[in-house]
């Protein structure tokens, strides 16, 4: 039997803790997100709308978010509805939504998310050969009923690993939110799949998240391209000349 001295048995004890760790998960400390919540003047957002479209030629259509909740209340077959959530909350290209497959979707036990494969925009069908060498980016779905209607679609598909889930064309999207729009009344411009895209970033931005994640959760290559969404934040100068009197 090993004696050791005082001086030993307390090195070994602090030491002990130590060497447990490297194999052990340490409990993570939680650190939450600085900004846990905004108060949104949604009526005066919309209001302001036409003027800023008007003003800013390069400013893209955009919904905010009572209204993209009332086109989402309106569809009521899965599969559409699905693929209106997914751009909706994940900013993906309709492309990319539509080159989805099951394993894209990925659960690692602490977070849930997808994969999407980053497509700009083309007529048809992205080839197979765009497929294997675009770039890929990881964007996590937090809603807890998105990912259980993800998850029973995808089981009640009985998609193979591979295959997509969701063999249309973006044409046919395009042409079913179109419908959608007439259905719930119209909309004061035209409305289209990419318009989800853009309303996702807007509607990060207006949760003051930081313009360089906006852009990587977009798959953009430059911030320079997710910049022209700020002036949702700018434009409104009533706050900066407030209190400033002229006469």
């Amino acid at each position: 039997m090993v004696h050791h001295t005082p001086a030993e048995s307390a090195f070994f004890a602090a030491v002990a803790p130590r060497r447990e760790r490297l194999f052990r998960p340490v409990e993570p400390t939680t650190t939450p997100f600085p900004i846990q919540s905004v108060q949104i003047d949604w009526d005066r957002l919309i209001a302001k709308r036409p003027v800023l479209l008007k003003t800013l030629d390069a400013m893209p259509s955009y919904l905010l978010k009572p209204e993209v909740l009332r086109l989402l209340a309106a569809e009521t077959h899965p599969r559409d509805r699905l693929i209106l959530d997914l751009m909706w909350t994940t900013g993906a290209r309709v492309s990319e939504v539509l080159a989805l497959t099951p394993s894209a979707f990925v659960d690692d036990g602490f977070d849930y998310g997808v994969v999407l494969k980053t497509l700009k925009q083309r007529p048809g069908r992205p080839s197979k050969r765009a497929l294997q060498r675009s770039a890929k980016r990881y964007v996590p779905i937090l809603d807890l009923d998105l990912q259980s209607r993800i998850q029973s679609y995808l089981w009640l598909g009985q998609f193979r690993k591979d295959q997509r889930v969701f063999p249309i064309c973006r044409q046919t999207v395009n042409r079913h939110i179109h419908r959608l729009v007439e259905r719930v009344g119209g909309a004061p411009f035209p409305i289209s799949a990419h318009t989800f895209r853009h309303s996702f970033a807007i509607h990060l931005l207006l949760h003051g998240r930081p313009l360089k994640v906006v852009s990587q959760l977009l798959g953009h290559r430059s911030v320079d391209a997710t910049e022209i969404y700020t002036n949702v934040l700018t434009f409104d100068g009533v706050h900066f000349l407030d209190g400033v009197a002229f006469h």
